[in-house]
Order: structure tokens, then C-alpha cells, then sequence
């Protein structure tokens, strides 16, 4: 009934050193997947940008480009 108050063992080395591995194990695979996560999110946001600018291009080479009677005008 009451097995939780009795005293455990005390973990051997080889336990110590197991559990340190796994918990490497897993702080590596939690940072792997944090940088994945932001790299998917940098690549799509880079995405969504570039689009933006290339309908930004396009609309501006379809406007009327007035600056270019300014630079027919300059002696060359």
C-alpha cells in the first residue's frame, strides 16, 4: 500500500549514463525538429515574398514608365 515510502535503489553508473544518452538523444531530435520547423517556415515565407515581387514586376513593366522621357531629354 504504501511502496512509494520505502527507498529505491540507487541507480548503477551504467543507468546514469544510459538515461544521459537518451536524454542527448532527445534534446538533439527536439532541436532537430525546432529547426526543421523554422527552416519550412523561412522557406515558405521566402516563397510568398518572391511571388509578391514578381507580381510587383510585372504590374511595373506594365505601367507607364515616365521617367523615361526625363532621360531622352539629357544630352549624352
Amino acid at each position: 500500500m504504501f511502496e512509494y515510502l520505502t527507498p529505491r535503489s540507487l541507480a548503477t553508473p551504467q543507468d546514469v549514463a544510459e538515461y544521459l544518452e537518451l536524454h542527448q538523444a532527445a534534446q538533439d531530435f527536439r532541436l532537430e525538429l525546432e529547426h526543421r520547423a523554422r527552416l519550412e517556415d523561412y522557406c515558405h515565407w521566402y516563397h510568398q515574398v518572391a511571388a509578391a515581387n514578381r507580381r510587383d514586376l510585372e504590374q511595373m513593366r506594365s505601367e507607364l514608365n515616365l521617367l523615361s522621357w526625363f532621360n531622352r531629354s539629357l544630352p549624352r
